[in-house]
């Protein structure tokens, strides 16, 4: 699946990371003038925990979203999703829903800028945002101006690798070498019969 690119340089097809597990340390900027630091975690394909530093009203804070469900807790006592929360709750849904969908696409159709960053556009629920990722394929930074919204990721940590796998030639070469050795046991069994005849 290719999702539509962003404007000028140099067009051309991105293979974003797809770990299905993943932490990166992220500073949020949104609505008005509001801040917050943050540890988002991709724990599985639309199953996401967002663990506050910053500020002080949502430090320990921790938001799980779960498809379109979301809960709360702090030091493990689950509580509905505080006022002070609700706003960056909603805006980490918009994050999470295009990070999963990037996950999910084979390839990106990117704008290569000049630093060697590559940049998607794209449109949310919230907007029309763009998403830019390391040449190592990283994400970056999430921009969402109609909210406005901006995650800058300043860490990435794998937790989860993909899964191997095999490419239609291994499967055919194995597939063969089945074939022959169910062959040449069936004619070992055929020959000891002979011989015991």
């Amino acid at each position: 699946m290719l999702t539509a690119c962003a404007g000028a340089e140099q067009s051309g097809a991105f293979t974003p990371k797809r770990d299905p597990g993943y932490s990166a340390q992220a500073e949020m900027e949104y609505g008005d003038g509001q801040k917050a630091a943050l540890e988002l975690t991709r724990c599985a394909d639309s199953l996401w925990e967002a663990t506050f530093s910053e500020p002080a009203s949502l430090a320990g804070v921790v938001l799980t979203f779960d498809g379109d469900a979301v809960s709360a807790s702090y030091k493990g006592l689950a509580f509905t999703v505080p006022k002070s929360a609700l706003g960056a709750k909603n805006m980490l849904l918009y994050v999470t829903e295009t990070l999963d969908n990037a996950a999910a696409a084979e390839q990106l159709v990117c704008t290569q800028q000049e630093d060697g960053t590559w940049v998607n556009s794209g449109e949310c629920a919230g907007g029309a945002y763009t998403l830019t990722f390391a040449d190592s394929g990283e994400p970056l930074i999430f921009d969402l101006p109609s909210q406005p919204l901006k995650l800058t990721f300043t860490s990435y940590t794998v937790t989860a690798e993909p899964a191997a796998t095999t490419s239609p030639a291994e499967t055919a070469v194995a597939e063969t070498t089945t074939a022959a050795e169910t062959a040449a046991a069936e004619n070992t069994t055929e020959n000891n019969e002979g011989a015991s005849n």
